[in-house]
């Protein structure tokens, strides 16, 4: 009897012996066997990430806005064709939000990438916020992280996130520093004692839940200095109809002339449009009758050669055919707006040419944003309006082109992207927005032999009015005109313009330019049936006075933009409350 009680005892303690080691072994083992789930994960989603941004040189936006101005659609949107999930991208609807009617029955479709196996929420998660991996609707690119792809945190794991996997939402900047000690999620936290992140290079690491708060900070943006890096502005005013900006003139080409106390802006996308109609890059579009304005477009094509083929999308396609179109347009430029050409069904037959331009030019570091009120003529009188520039911090990023006085000067400001010039230039207007261009060209190729010192010195300063507008115009001589010969015609009826217009939207302040501008032209088929002194010792480069704003590629000598100020119209105004509140984003 005592040898079966002993036998009974001894084999209850290896029972409980070994449960207690399996148990502990589980205990041990489940960090590691997320973090290796956590790492495969974030590796398939970074790698998602870097053939989106191979194959549309950006990185997609953390979201993108719709036609109410609120967040509509994420990221994780956009990468699910790089995850091979093209059906489910095929379903979403971009035309309405994530949590609409459609879109919202996609909701328990969530890839098993984006979260842990048996729950329904996001846990990788980017972190949101100027300076970031995520600019909020702007897309950064890798050669704009100063830090290094090796230095740049892009996803995080976040164990308490409950975020559907479609909410255009992720973790803000201040949030995600405080890590644990947020008040509520999303947090940058993992499940356990460490945090599994994957960096811009596609490396997959844990971050210790001691990382110093500051360490973590440099990791999270992409810019080595902090709060003096400057981002691209990204906020446009509200869209106006040309017919309320009294004092500019919006035109297509850049023959036209330039009349007293009137801004002349340019932009190349309503060529590139018009281009598309011709029968070859050769022959000119024959239109009856031919208007004033047809005979200048026709002088010469625009080559798309003088465009990053990054930066722009032209197409021409049926009226049938414009959804397809807005999706291929979205998949390249995420949150465009499209063509808004109305449906076949509306105005019959015809086609939309449709082109869309977007550049985007970060200082590298912003200058000073907060000059005080600046004065430019408006009329005969002259108005205060706001201004950036500065001089220390500006140095390495103003280059003087050709100087002869005060009052006569070009200068190149300098911004983060490789392929592009911002000219400024402050002298004499020609007759004609063509000759002023050439003269500033020919003053950069050959600059005042007394012209000797090309940078800002520390004395020096720099003004510059603060630029914004959006403006729709119209061109309504062109609306009615057939398209002679056009291969279109169809049943002997004649191919007419029923709709030309062109949309530019400009930034400029002491974070660097922005510009989006989109070009349309609607035709029907059928019947019409619708409504050298040396210089001084000290220099001031204070564009109080009218100037030219030039942007070109570097190997072009064919601007994409160009802008005649010659009143304050399109300025940013001063006023009292602008010293003490920063520029919009």
């Amino acid at each position: 009897m005592n040898s079966k009680v002993r036998s009974f005892g001894w084999l209850c303690g290896s029972v409980v012996f070994l449960a207690l080691v399996y148990f502990a072994y589980d205990y041990l083992a489940k960090p590691a066997r997320h973090a290796a789930m956590c790492k495969a994960y974030l590796g398939q989603l970074s790698l998602a990430l870097r053939n989106y941004h191979d194959r549309h040189q950006r990185f997609p936006p953390a979201y993108t806005l719709g036609g109410d101005g609120t967040p509509w659609h994420s990221w994780r949107v956009y990468i699910l064709p790089e995850l091979g999930e093209q059906e489910l991208y095929d379903a979403y609807r971009f035309d309405e939000p994530w949590n609409g009617p459609h879109n919202a029955e996609l909701g328990s479709r969530m890839p098993a990438v984006f979260g842990f196996p048996g729950e329904s929420h996001a846990k990788f998660l980017g972190v949101t916020g100027q300076y970031t991996a995520w600019p909020g609707t702007s897309s950064s690119r890798m050669r704009e992280f100063h830090n290094g792809t090796s230095n740049t945190i892009m996803l995080v794991e976040s164990a308490d996130s409950e975020i559907k996997w479609l909410e255009p939402r992720d973790i803000p900047l201040e949030q995600a520093t405080r890590r644990r000690t947020a008040a509520t999620g999303p947090r940058l936290a993992g499940r356990y004692d460490r945090t599994e992140i994957v960096l811009a290079d596609g490396a997959t690491r844990s971050l210790s839940d001691s990382l110093q708060e500051r360490i973590l900070r440099l990791l999270l943006r992409t810019g080595p200095t902090g709060e003096t890096k400057s981002a691209p502005p990204a906020a446009f005013p509200l869209r106006r109809d040309a017919s309320s900006f009294a004092g500019t003139d919006v035109v297509p080409y850049t023959t036209a002339p330039l009349s007293p106390d009137r801004n002349c802006l340019y932009c190349a996308t309503f060529r590139i449009a018009w281009d598309q109609l011709r029968k070859s890059p050769d022959l000119p579009v024959a239109v009856n009758p031919m208007p004033a304005i047809a005979t200048e477009l026709n002088r010469e094509p625009f080559s798309l050669d003088n465009l990053d083929p990054g930066s722009f999308f032209a197409k021409a396609v049926d009226k049938a055919d414009v959804a397809k179109m807005t999706e291929e347009l979205q998949r390249r430029f995420p949150g465009a707006a499209g063509p808004s050409a109305p449906p076949a069904d509306t105005h019959g037959e015809g086609r939309v040419l449709y082109a869309y331009l977007l550049k985007s030019l970060s200082f590298a570091d912003a200058f000073d944003g907060n000059t005080g009120p600046f004065s430019f003529p408006s009329g005969s009188k002259t108005a205060p309006v706001a201004s950036f520039g500065g001089s220390a911090v500006a140095q390495n990023q103003v280059h003087v082109q050709d100087y002869r006085t005060d009052e006569d000067f070009i200068i190149e400001l300098k911004t983060q992207s490789e392929r592009d010039v911002m000219l400024l230039a402050k002298i004499p207007a020609e007759s004609t927005l063509q000759a002023t261009m050439d003269k500033v060209l020919a003053r950069v190729t050959s600059p005042n032999p007394q012209h000797k010192r090309f940078t800002l010195d520390y004395q020096e300063s720099l003004l510059i009015p603060k630029l914004s507008f959006n403006i729709l115009q119209r061109y309504k001589d062109l609306v009615g005109i057939e398209i002679v010969g056009s291969s279109y015609r169809k049943d002997g009826r004649p191919e007419l313009i029923a709709r030309a217009v062109q949309g530019t939207a400009f930034v400029l302040n002491e974070r660097g330019a922005k510009l989006e501008s989109t070009a349309e032209i609607e035709t029907i088929v059928g019947e019409w049936g619708m409504d050298e002194p040396p210089p001084p010792e000290i220099r001031k480069f204070h564009f109080d006075r009218p100037f030219l704003v030039l942007l070109r590629e570097q190997k072009s000598h064919e601007p994409y933009f160009a802008l005649w100020l010659e009143n304050t119209e399109l300025m940013e105004p001063w006023t009292n409350s602008a010293k003490d509140s920063p520029s919009p984003p």
